[in-house]
């Protein structure tokens, strides 16, 4: 993993993280709403994806109001579009903090480059939890159902942070940069 920040670090420029940009951008205004619209016209209303937290109890109530054509679809969208929308946040959130993070100065700093990494990660286990607690409804699944939540809260923690950091990084890149300037 270090190699693959450091390749990351060294490799970013304006350039690539436009494209980045581009490719995080074109999800958030095209993709996301069409899979919102199919997961509303299968009447998935309550999402468990965008919750912050839940109980194994909600989860598994979410599981009966999907009903068994809502689940199918559920879990087929996590193996589907869920695989490629964390790697589409995560390129620009990783890009764009390395970009940054070249500019900082802050050379003992790059382990904050992989909270969104670690972001993506939890995403993708909580899709699994998630999946084989609606695949196998209506047994229930007890431990994963009851850590499904946390994974879930992990996940919007850690995605959470990796924003803050970039925008931290943003900012001290501006000063950094303003602070050469006028010492020039």
């Amino acid at each position: 993993m270090k190699k693959l920040i450091a390749l990351i670090v060294n490799n970013t420029n304006a350039i690539v993280v436009i494209l980045s940009l581009i490719i995080f951008m074109s999800f958030i205004i095209f993709v996301l709403p069409q899979e919102s619209a199919k997961s509303e016209s299968f009447g998935l209303t309550e999402s468990i994806d965008t919750s912050f937290l839940y109980s194994a109890d909600d989860l598994y109530r979410i599981a009966e109001s999907y009903g068994e054509q809502g689940r199918a679809f559920y879990i087929r969208q996590r193996f589907t579009f869920d695989l490629v929308w964390p790697i589409a946040y995560t390129q620009f959130i990783l890009i764009t903090s390395a970009y940054f993070y070249k500019k900082t100065k802050l050379l003992k700093a790059s382990n904050v480059l992989y909270v969104g990494l670690i972001a993506a990660g939890f995403d993708y286990v909580e899709n699994i939890m998630t999946s084989t607690v609606l695949f196998r409804f209506p047994q229930t699944t007890p431990i994963i159902a009851d850590m499904a939540g946390i994974v879930t809260l992990l996940k919007w923690s850690t995605l959470s942070l990796a924003f803050v950091i970039l925008v931290f990084l943003m900012i001290v890149a501006t000063f950094t940069q303003l602070k050469q300037r006028l010492t020039r």
